[in-house]
């Protein structure tokens, strides 16, 4: 059997990826290629980091949205990084200014899954150290509440359930200052809607308000998935660990994150529905104790609203 070939990714991030944002997507050269050497570059220290104390963390927050993507035989935990190496680089920005719509995206991530799956085999092999331009380094010693607890999502996923955890000492973080918050640009749709790119690291409006509101009333969050958040690891990391330093219970359709335990959907995930968020939510096979609790509360809370 030939050995693990770093190479295909490279050739995917100079050549393939780029075509094909060219000429399908309509992507400008200059623009394509920028996309494209941020792929390779959040691969290369993606693929630097320890697989079970690192890679199982960062891809933790996606993994249960990408279950049923394509290629259907590809490994859970391969799919969750291709995630975080391909759909939440600066592929994000031209999703935004509608450079590349729903079907590129799921193309391009399905596209890189084998060229990705090489570079990690072969980085396992022969390790190479992380980059000094890695956007994941130190997000365990900055976010060190959030890192223990989706640590813990990583190891209960085998049994699903209720785990415990030990979070961490350190200072409660505050609200993002004034000079971080960035209003949405507003569509000009006949339905108008705001869009925010998910990997910008300013907090929108709305989730600053939703911020303070939690934080202030000690009432549970609900997000279909953690990566509503953002899709930004830095920001992501920092929105679960001022939630849980401030002790609100976060839900997402399949996760319950505390500050002293986790829970994990038992069995079959359920898949998360921008559109009609709490979907997933009213599906409540799976859930048990204190999990079905707080979800039954949410719903009910929606439906008094």
């Amino acid at each position: 059997m030939a050995e693990p070939d770093s190479q295909h990714m490279t050739t995917f991030c100079r050549e393939v990826g780029p075509e094909f944002l060219q000429e399908v997507c309509q992507v400008q050269t200059a623009e394509a290629q920028a996309i494209c050497d941020d792929i390779l570059g959040r691969a290369e220290a993606f693929a630097a980091l320890d697989q079970s104390s690192q890679q199982d963390v960062l891809i933790t927050p996606f993994i249960e949205e990408v279950f049923d993507h394509k290629p259907l035989d590809a490994p859970l935990e391969l799919k969750a990084a291709v995630t975080v190496v391909v759909r939440n680089s600066k592929l994000e920005e031209a999703h935004v200014q509608h450079l590349v719509n729903a079907d590129g995206l799921r193309a391009l991530t399905r596209m890189a899954t084998g060229p990705l799956s090489h570079l990690l085999a072969a980085r396992r092999r022969h390790p190479l150290p992380v980059p000094g331009d890695s956007p994941f380094t130190g997000l365990d010693t900055k976010y060190p509440r959030a890192w223990t607890c989706l640590s813990t999502v990583a190891e209960t996923f085998a049994s699903g359930g209720r785990n415990g955890y030990r979070a961490p000492e350190a200072p409660v973080p505050d609200l993002p200052s004034s000079d971080e918050h960035a209003a949405a640009r507003q569509t000009e749709e006949r339905i108008p809607k705001t869009v925010f790119s998910a990997i910008d690291p300013r907090f929108d409006l709305h989730l600053i308000k939703v911020l303070q509101q939690v934080t202030t009333e000690n009432i549970p969050i609900f997000v279909p998935a953690l990566s509503r958040f953002s899709r930004n690891s830095d920001k992501l990391m920092r929105v679960v660990e001022l939630l849980l330093a401030h002790g609100v219970t976060i839900l997402t359709t399949n996760y319950m994150l505390r500050p002293q335990d986790v829970w994990v959907r038992r069995r079959q995930l359920v898949k998360p529905d921008s559109y009609d968020p709490y979907k997933g939510l009213r599906d409540i096979a799976g859930l048990s104790g204190a999990h079905r609790a707080a979800a039954l509360q949410v719903l009910v809370g929606v439906e008094e609203e």
